[in-house]
């Protein structure tokens, strides 16, 4: 979820222009990046259009020979939704350039529709290199329908990421959606940063940049952040730290309950040595794992929804000395970047924080234990069986 309002800022923008539908463009494209902000029927609207503004009055990509697209899908309940390009004109002009339009029937959470999107990009915007940005609510690894009422039925209705009224994505389907591989995906959902999202999506992304525990209403600062989102990261993960530090800053700045943030850079090639090393610990202490004290153990909710604590504080609460050791050098690898303010929304002290959170198994979850089973994560660990 997101929390907090925020001035909304207005905005215009000199020129729209339309792009025939039916003709990709002729060119590949050096670099796509993609915002896809889902916010209709989700209470998110007002914030998507604040993140807009706040993009619009950021550096943009130049139109030039060696195009960048920036890309924006949105639906927000407001008309048809939209696929746009922005960029500036090589005098300073920002331009909005509709791509397409897509009819009211057309469901942001669903996975068949968010797939569309993705195709259309790739279709319109060829690119040697991509990026994603997903913004809407999250849940992290959750099933669709267990935060907002965590029953062993089926009866609860709330999303893993994204929502739509009543629709919301697994976080296995939106993984099997993705059939193109991206530079970075970045979630500006809550709860985004679980081992168990990472490793869904390590074969879908070189990074992924999220957050442990909730994003503030604000999201990220994209005003200072597109930049970065074109920066070459083939040479290198400086432009991603670069967005890390801005989240960060943006709320460590503020006071109060305002003064919440968590953000990881997880490199997903270093995902499958962690699930190896895991795998190993948690089958010399498959007796132990069930009976961690979880009060013990850093967590990232707020509430009740104890279903995200931190990966190296629960490891480091039954491992040896010599498997937390070998468990370091591969969180080290996986989590090569990470920040947290001292607290989340006030109320939960974060003393420690490995950038990846996970669930701790619990007993007479039957439900939620057989779902967590799907996950890869859980199959490729054993750490519950």
């Amino acid at each position: 979820m997101k929390r907090f309002a925020v001035i909304i800022l207005a905005f215009s923008l000199v020129l729209q222009s339309c792009v025939k539908i039916d003709a990709p463009r002729p060119q590949k494209f050096s670099r796509s990046v993609l915002l896809y902000l889902a916010c209709d029927g989700n209470n998110l609207q007002p914030y998507a259009e604040t993140d807009l503004a706040n993009l619009v009055r950021g550096h943009l990509p130049v139109r030039t020979n060696k195009d960048e697209a920036l890309l924006i899908f949105l639906d927000d309940g407001n008309g048809s939704p939209s696929l746009h390009r922005y960029y500036s004109t090589s005098e300073g002009n920002v331009v909005k350039e509709l791509v397409k339009l897509y009819d009211k029937s057309f469901d942001s959470a669903d996975t068949d529709d968010f797939k569309r999107v993705l195709d259309d990009v790739e279709y319109f915007f060829p690119s040697e290199h991509r990026g994603l940005i997903l913004w809407s609510h999250g849940t992290g690894w959750l099933p669709p329908g267990y935060y907002a009422n965590p029953k062993e039925s089926r009866s609860a209705v709330s999303k893993s990421f994204s929502q739509e009224g009543s629709t919301e994505m697994d976080i296995r389907h939106l993984a099997d959606a993705i059939t193109r591989h991206y530079e970075f995906i970045l979630f500006d959902s809550c709860l985004m940063a679980t081992v168990e999202v990472a490793y869904q999506l390590r074969d879908k992304t070189d990074y992924i940049i999220a957050s442990c525990a909730e994003v503030l209403v604000d999201g990220f600062p994209y005003t200072s952040l597109t930049e970065d989102f074109f920066y070459d990261h083939s040479r290198g993960t400086a432009g991603l730290k670069d967005i890390c530090d801005k989240y960060y800053e943006f709320y460590n700045s503020m006071t109060g309950m305002s003064r919440t943030a968590t953000v990881s850079l997880i490199d997903c090639s270093r995902l499958d040595e962690l699930a190896a090393v895991c795998r190993r610990i948690y089958n010399a202490h498959r007796s132990e794992i069930m009976y961690v004290d979880r009060n013990s153990v850093q967590r990232y909710y707020t509430g009740d929804k104890h279903w995200f604590y931190d990966l190296t504080d629960f490891i480091g609460k039954f491992a040896t000395a010599s498997e937390f050791s070998e468990f370091s050098r591969a969180m080290d690898l996986c989590v090569p970047y990470k920040l947290a303010t001292d607290w989340i929304l006030s109320s939960v002290r974060v003393r420690t924080h490995c950038g990846l959170s996970t669930y701790i198994p619990i007993a007479d979850a039957t439900y939620l234990n057989s779902y967590y089973k799907t996950l890869e994560w859980a199959q490729d660990t054993g750490v519950l069986q």
